[in-house]
């Protein structure tokens, strides 16, 4: 897909740093505490806290019992914290290696847990920053102000020279938008950044002021996971390749340094995307991602156009696809929407996002297992210091422990799963 839609001599930065001398490559077991397949908060929580909670929960044990997210031991020691995201800044991933709160949903009370404790955030979520929109009236934004982070809200703060030491940049009241609908949007474009250029700008502002100090900074493709719960194949794709550039800005950094410790990798597993071969002898896989590059716009966009039409459905979701599903199809997907009742022996599928998702597959050849979390695991690949530890497999808080390891902490949670009952408390 990356050569069909960058140019046929334009692989993935991914695949080549895999293939870089010295770099190891590893698999992460993504369990939680109690349940094999982890949600987002469970698996940030292991990444960044160092312990395995319940689904659900940001370093927060069952009895209550929390761990020192790793920003938070970082900073403790004077190194500066970047997070950078393309969900809101609240949202699961960031909150792991930054906060504490029972439940993930809380995000106003994650909110005002990065002030002074993460240097640089980038992402969407000004709705829980913003006093219009918070229940509690509070200016978190001021206090982030007075507290000497510069506040950006548009692209061209991250693509000007400004290298400020503090940064809160929130580009989008919720999540970012799916790249497929950032490149179909001028005014999106003008004023939402890429994750390229987040990166980009983080890391500039993260070097500057870190000396020989160092700096620790975590950049998520959040969308990623959101198109696979939604079984939208070119959503996925394309904002993987938004990560992709993310990981290119990276190496770009990276260069020769030999003191510098990348990661890349992903911290669960999501809907089991597969290419099935289709057509005779399977000849019809190999047009499959031509198909998918001439989708036009996210599930997000299309959905709600063809709940709203007044065309024939096959007519709405062709407009936004270029695709054309049997009538049937098309008015099963509606019917869903309108309804919300859908019928598919796959009771993970019996959704509008589950029965597009497979009425597009049968095009493209990408089909979905379901639309949750799945027990994969994790590919990770790294370069640098202690990099070797990730050979091989390893459990999802061992990686906490390598990394707090490559800054000289010696932190072990106080903590864990052993000592603590895995019972969600009633």
């Amino acid at each position: 897909f990356s050569r069909l839609v960058r140019g046929p001599e334009r692989g993935t930065h991914w695949v080549k740093f895999s293939r870089r001398d010295g770099v190891a490559a590893g698999l992460v077991d993504t369990g939680s505490l109690d349940s094999l397949v982890t949600d987002s908060a469970a698996a940030a929580s292991a990444w960044g806290g160092g312990s395995r909670v319940n689904n659900g929960a940001i370093n927060t044990l069952p009895d209550g019992t929390t761990t020192t997210p790793l920003a938070r031991l970082l900073k403790d020691t004077g190194r500066r914290v970047g997070l950078v995201t393309t969900t809101t800044l609240t949202h699961a991933t960031p909150a792991g290696f930054a906060a504490n709160q029972a439940r993930r949903k809380d995000q106003h009370l994650i909110a005002p847990q990065f002030l002074d404790t993460v240097d640089v955030l980038m992402g969407g979520g000004r709705e829980f920053f913003d006093p219009l929109s918070r229940d509690d009236g509070e200016d978190l934004i001021g206090r982030f102000i007075g507290a000497g982070y510069a506040f950006w809200d548009q692209r061209g703060r991250v693509l000007g020279p400004e290298r400020a030491p503090r940064i809160l940049g929130l580009f989008g009241r919720g999540h970012l938008p799916y790249t497929i609908d950032h490149r179909a949007d001028l005014t999106i474009q003008q004023d939402v950044p890429t994750l390229a250029e987040m990166t980009r700008a983080a890391l500039a502002s993260l070097e500057a002021a870190s000396g020989d100090q160092g700096f620790f900074l975590m950049v998520e493709g959040g969308r990623v996971d959101h198109a696979a719960h939604n079984n939208d194949a070119a959503a996925m794709l394309w904002d993987q390749l938004a990560f992709d550039d993310a990981v290119g800005e990276a190496l770009h950094f990276l260069g020769e340094r030999r003191d510098t410790l990348l990661i890349i990798t992903t911290d669960h597993g999501n809907a089991n995307p597969g290419l099935n071969g289709i057509g005779t002898a399977y000849h019809q896989t190999n047009t499959s991602f031509a198909r998918l590059a001439g989708v036009r716009s996210s599930f997000d966009k299309l959905l709600p156009a063809l709940r709203d039409a007044v065309e024939p459905p096959a007519a709405v979701i062709q407009q936004h696809t270029g695709l054309d599903l049997p009538e049937a199809h098309a008015h099963t997907v509606l019917d869903a929407i309108r309804s919300e009742i859908a019928t598919d022996t796959n009771l993970q599928h019996a959704n509008a996002h589950g029965l597009l998702g497979q009425s597009l597959g049968n095009f493209t050849g990408v089909q979905f297992t379901g639309v949750s979390h799945t027990q994969d695991l994790a590919i990770l690949h790294a370069f640098g210091p202690g990099a070797d530890d990730f050979r091989g497999l390893t459990r999802n808080i061992d990686t906490f422990s390598i990394i707090a390891q490559a800054f000289n902490l010696r932190y072990q949670p106080s903590a864990t799963p052993q000592t603590t009952s895995a019972k969600t408390p009633s």
